[in-house]
């Protein structure tokens, strides 16, 4: 009894040491996975601190050349109006008249005669007798072709009257003058394509490499590796002469930088807060206004899937477009979208789908239309009553 007695002890006391131990691996996973959190939430606040302040940075830079420009052409002309006229009047008609009579005829009759006598006799006989008949014989039978080789362009002139409405698309455009305003910006990148405002959003940069899409997925503005890459033109489009549709890309950060935010045009009342933002080229700043924005997916077997990579059109082409991302916007928006209207599509990562995109869809202010006017439009954006595409 005693023997039974001890062995029930003994395994409560093991019992009692395995709680112990299960209790302790416990408290030390959880302090584990809260050092882990704790050291995620830092590095998400630092890292988009680091981000922000990368961004102010690039606004700064980009404003300052700007707010030079307005108050250059303020400065100057009040300087040129008091120096020019006070300045030429005084200096021109007192040293003229003095200087030149007086320099001129003591100085010509004095090195004239003497350089004139003896460099003129030894270089004139020598060569004059040697060049001279070498130079006949051989330019004399040169000149007689000259005039068959005049109707040569007589030939081609003929072909080109035929084709001239055509030949126009052989005329190579010319870029207009880069802006000034990226003159700093595009010292740190000469990738620097144009500066995106969104307000309380994004203010920031883009850039652009030639048929490369992958570059600035995982590099910084300044040609660094980061993750959260920047904000980039599709390497497909062209800005002279510029495509009918302008595509730019940017992560979807979850510390909300970059395209992190972009989604919040899911909802209507962010919409008509922000319907009107600024994206400024290196040629032309602009306005543009939101008409759709929905979800898609990129995998082209799902039927959600849009091919959104669409950059010239016809009036056909065109009109099709448009219906089509207005038929797939989350909303209806009382924005008029017609041929000749050039478009904005800002493209981030949706997680809702699979190879998903989020997809903002813009169009430029046209001449006649101001910000105030446009934005009270867009204000009566409202939900659709049909579902979304599943």
């Amino acid at each position: 009894m005693g023997r039974k007695h001890h062995g029930r002890s003994g395994g409560r006391r093991c019992t009692r040491r395995q709680r112990r131990y299960v209790l302790t691996a416990f408290c030390a996973g959880l302090i584990l996975i809260m050092a882990a959190l704790s050291g995620y939430i830092v590095y998400w606040y630092a890292n988009q601190a680091r981000i922000r302040a990368q961004g102010d940075r690039y606004a700064q830079l980009y404003g300052r050349q700007e707010a030079a420009e307005s108050t250059a052409p303020t400065a100057n002309p009040t300087e040129v109006a008091t120096q020019v006229p006070t300045a030429t009047p005084t200096e021109e008609p007192t040293p003229v008249p003095t200087a030149e009579p007086t320099e001129e005829p003591t100085a010509a009759p004095t090195e004239a005669p003497t350089e004139a006598p003896t460099a003129a006799p030894t270089p004139e006989p020598t060569p004059a007798p040697t060049a001279a008949p070498t130079l006949l014989p051989t330019s004399a039978p040169t000149p007689a072709p000259m005039p068959v080789v005049v109707d040569v362009p007589l030939v081609t002139d003929a072909p080109l009257a035929t084709p001239n409405g055509d030949t126009l698309m052989l005329l190579l455009p010319t870029a207009p003058p880069v802006q000034s305003s990226f003159s700093q910006l595009l010292g740190i990148n000469p990738d620097t394509v144009g500066f995106l405002e969104i307000e309380d959003m994004v203010s920031l940069p883009v850039v652009q490499r030639e048929n490369d899409n992958d570059f600035y997925l995982n590099h910084g503005f300044e040609g660094g590796e980061a993750q959260e890459g920047a904000l980039f033109l599709d390497g497909m489009n062209r800005l002279v002469p510029e495509d009918d549709c302008l595509i730019l890309y940017g992560h979807n950060m979850k510390n909300h930088t970059m395209f992190g935010r972009l989604s919040a045009y899911g909802e209507v009342s962010y919409l008509r807060r922000h319907s009107v933002i600024h994206f400024d080229t290196l040629y032309e700043n602009r306005a543009y206004v939101t008409f759709a924005a929905f979800s898609a997916s990129m995998e082209p077997k799902d039927r959600r899937y849009f091919d959104v990579r669409k950059f010239v059109f016809d009036e056909v082409e065109f009109d099709k477009f448009v219906l089509k991302l207005q038929s797939r916007s989350l909303f209806n928006v009382p924005v008029d979208v017609r041929y000749g209207d050039r478009l904005l599509l800002l493209v981030t990562c949706d997680y809702a789908n699979r190879e998903g995109r989020f997809i903002l869809a813009l169009r430029q202010l046209r001449p006649d239309e101001n910000e105030a006017d446009v934005w009270a439009t867009a204000m009566q954006a409202q939900p659709k009553n049909t579902a979304a595409p599943r």
